[in-house]
C-alpha cells in the first residue's frame, strides 16, 4: 500500500475547528505520517535533511492548511523555499518524480464568493495555481484539491462531519490510486 505524508501547516491548530475535525478523521488511517510544521519549526528553522527524507519515504505528499491571504501560511512558503532544492527536487535530479502532490485547504469564504461573479472573482482551484505549477516543476503528479468553505462562519456539527467524512474518502482515495 502507498504511504502518505501529511504536512499539516496551521499556525493556530489548537484553536482550529475545521482543520482539527479533518485531522481527527484521518489521523489513525494506516500508512499516514503526520508532520505538523508549526509544531516542528516554531522558529521557522527547517531541518532540510529531515524534510527531504520524509518526502523520499512517502508516495503521496498532502499539504493541509487554511487559506491565508489567498495563499498558504508563511511557514509553508519557507518550507518550499528551503526543502525543494536544486539537485534534490529539480535541476537534473528529480527525486520526487511521479509522486503525488495534493492540497487540502480550508477557506473562510463561501463557494459563491470564490467564483467569477463572487467577491473574490476567482475559484479556489485558480488560487492554488502556484501549487500545481510547483508540482509540475518538480515532476510530481498534482491531484485535485480537497476544499472546505465557509470556515469563518459557525458551521454546524453536521457540516463539520460532512467535511470530515469527505476528507476521509479523499485521503483513502489518494492511497488507493
Amino acid at each position: 500500500m502507498k504511504k502518505i505524508l501529511i504536512n499539516l501547516v496551521h499556525p493556530n491548530f489548537d484553536k482550529s475547528i475545521v482543520n482539527k475535525r479533518l485531522f481527527d478523521g484521518i489521523k489513525d488511517i494506516e500508512n499516514i505520517t503526520i508532520n505538523n510544521l508549526y509544531e516542528e519549526y516554531p522558529d521557522f528553522k527547517i531541518d532540510v535533511q529531515r524534510e527531504q527524507q520524509l518526502l523520499l519515504d512517502n508516495d503521496i505528499i498532502l499539504f493541509q492548511f487554511p487559506m491565508y491571504w489567498f495563499s498558504s501560511p508563511s511557514l509553508l512558503k519557507e518550507w518550499f523555499d528551503t526543502v525543494l532544492t536544486a539537485g534534490f527536487a529539480f535541476g537534473g535530479t528529480y527525486n520526487l518524480k511521479d509522486k503525488s502532490f495534493a492540497v487540502a485547504i480550508s477557506c473562510g469564504g463561501s463557494v459563491e464568493a470564490f467564483s467569477e461573479t463572487g467577491k473574490d472573482k476567482r475559484r479556489v482551484e485558480e488560487i492554488l495555481y502556484p501549487f500545481s505549477i510547483t508540482a509540475n516543476y518538480v515532476k510530481m503528479d498534482y491531484k485535485d484539491a480537497y476544499i472546505t468553505y465557509d470556515t469563518e462562519t459557525e458551521l454546524s456539527n453536521e457540516t463539520l462531519d460532512e467535511y470530515k467524512e469527505g476528507y476521509i474518502e479523499y485521503v483513502k482515495g489518494l492511497l488507493e490510486e
